[in-house]
């Protein structure tokens, strides 16, 4: 759950993934990272924001037809483009700041994107939630050889205990197994998803839908926002028909999940509940099973699976970047003012220094309990996102989600 205020105080008068009324009187221009609730705090209010949003086209298809009401503030950005915007100066006879953004893959879910921001000053990024793996980041040229001021980080899973979790590709491969292994036994099993929350699951629904050749069953809810991202059209439903064997209808409270309400008459004997989520998983190792039978007098397993980026991967992100600064996206509820994680930044970064520096702003303007780490250094920025004469970027682009995918393709044909 993003904790973000939504401001970066090294350029005021933008804020990303918050748009309640503090943002709203302090900033002119908005960014969206991708399309889940704790990222969009503040989009239901009535009034239109009062500057342009900018969002990947995905999003911003969704934002259309959900918030109605911002429709005219919508603007796109595709992966890959490179904008300028100008802010006003909040001081008197001082020129317009001009602001460079780059929209970046996040590899979280359909639609999800980083913002890369430049001005003269400062190099900032903001990673949403994200997860790529090394060869992924390697192969993104806006972040090679670019020193980066900041990097507002995605921390969901920035615990030791989760330094290793598998590639959605191998997580998915074993969700597809179990539920091949039940399916096929038996024409009257089903398959039930109990998700760690009510969306995050997009890629995963697209994947089994496309190899197993069922939708998934959803509930309403949930398909009034699906219905508006296209990649999900042939991927779930709200009916529940015989021929549909897969549910994720049952939200991610219920204690149900042996008694399906729209198969009242099925019997518990012919239902396997799998559970994918990376928080129960903890000291993975590269080496361990990836799932586990969690009862032995019912067919529950659970399966690690992640959108977020593991303690290593975020370890190599940083590392590779090696910011000036980091800031934390994500607090722990023990840890509301980051000390913790702000102790396990200085073993994964030591060019950082020590915790001299942190985050102080005063109730009027925002809140933010970040910790800031200071260095200097300075890079030129690149414009390309991916390096087309790269024979390695051509393998690893196979193993990216499509809709990067279909990016390169289109700036290879351009």
């Amino acid at each position: 759950m993003s904790t973000f205020s939504g401001f970066f105080s090294e350029i005021p008068g933008i804020s990303a993934d918050r748009f309640e009324e503090v943002n709203r009187v302090q900033s002119r221009v908005f960014f969206l990272s991708h399309c889940h609730m704790d990222h969009m705090q503040g989009l239901n209010l009535e009034d239109p924001l009062p500057g342009p949003l900018y969002a990947s086209p995905i999003s911003g298809v969704f934002l259309k037809h959900r918030f109605p009401q911002i429709t005219e503030s919508i603007r796109s950005i595709e992966i890959g483009d490179t904008i300028s915007i100008s802010l006003e100066s909040t001081e008197d006879n001082q020129t317009p700041q001009e602001v460079q953004v780059t929209a970046i893959p996040a590899g979280h879910c359909p639609g999800s994107i980083m913002f890369l921001f430049q001005t003269k000053s400062h190099k900032v990024l903001y990673t949403g939630d994200f997860r790529l793996s090394p060869k992924d980041l390697r192969n993104i040229i806006p972040l090679r050889n670019l020193t980066l001021d900041v990097v507002y980080l995605d921390t969901t899973f920035f615990l030791p205990h989760y330094l290793h979790f598998p590639s959605q590709t191998e997580s998915l491969s074993k969700l597809i197994d179990l539920c091949q292994e039940w399916l096929s036994s038996n024409p009257q099993n089903v398959i039930t998803l109990k998700l760690p929350a009510l969306y995050g699951s997009e890629f995963l629904f697209m994947e089994l839908s496309r190899r197993l050749g069922h939708r998934i069953h959803v509930k309403q809810e949930e398909l009034r926002c699906y219905r508006f991202l296209a990649s999900l059209d042939n991927a779930v439903t709200a009916h529940h028909v015989t021929e549909t064997r897969i549910h994720a209808c049952q939200g991610t409270r219920s204690d149900q999940y042996w008694k399906l309400p729209c198969r009242p008459t099925l019997q518990e004997k012919h239902i396997r509940v799998i559970r994918p989520s990376a928080l129960r998983w903890r000291r993975l190792k590269p080496d361990d099973p990836i799932h586990r039978r969690l009862r032995n007098d019912r067919e529950e397993y659970s399966v690690c699976y992640s959108n977020h980026a593991s303690y290593g991967e975020l370890e190599d992100f940083l590392q590779y970047l090696r910011p000036r600064a980091v800031r934390f996206n994500v607090l722990w509820k023990d840890d509301p003012g980051g000390i913790k994680m702000s102790q396990l930044l200085q073993d994964v970064c030591p060019w950082l220094g020590s915790q001299e520096e942190c985050v102080s702003q005063s109730e009027e303007s925002f809140k933010f309990d970040g910790i800031v780490y200071q260095r200097t250094d300075d890079k030129n920025k690149n414009k390309l996102i991916y390096d087309e004469d790269s024979d390695e970027d051509k393998a690893v682009i196979e193993h990216l989600p499509k809709r990067i995918r279909t990016m390169q393709e289109k700036a290879e044909t351009d």
